[in-house]
């Protein structure tokens, strides 16, 4: 009898640990950060392409922000919430997106602080390349 029961346990522990690691993948996988409805990303990209160079950066940044939290990451601010996904993002896209949020930083609470159409761009597309690399456009 207790040879059934060391069978058991190794093969327990083997299909808890399996368990265990389908669902960090799941949980930190890109396609769990595709959370908006099928065409609903894209669709408000486009909307945040068409805005003024200021709002378009601050719009972008919320929405990268909802997707973050619709994806489940926890955290008192952005900031906390963009920490937890550096290693599902080459260096240089997460860093790109860390300095597009220090823009919209900068905007929101520097009163003389604005943007021109060419750095509100730069700040857009290197927020839309990190939800990309996170797959968020895989629905939209």
């Amino acid at each position: 009898m207790k040879k059934n029961q060391n069978q058991t346990g190794p093969n327990f522990l083997s299909f808890l640990e399996k368990g265990i690691g389908l669902l960090i993948e799941k949980i930190f996988s890109k396609s769990s950060f595709a959370v908006l409805a099928h065409g609903e990303i894209s669709s408000r990209w486009n909307e945040i392409e068409q805005m003024d160079p200021k709002m378009a950066v601050i719009e972008a940044d919320k929405l990268v922000d909802t997707v973050l939290r619709r994806a489940g990451l926890q955290g008192a601010s952005m900031a906390d919430r963009l920490r937890q996904t550096e290693k599902l993002v080459s260096r240089n896209v997460y860093q790109s997106m860390w300095d597009a949020h220090k823009v919209r930083n900068e905007l929101v609470h520097e009163m003389d602080r604005h943007v021109n159409e060419y750095s509100s761009r730069d700040a857009i597309s290197k927020m839309r390349n990190y939800l990309e690399a996170l797959g968020a456009f895989k629905n939209g």
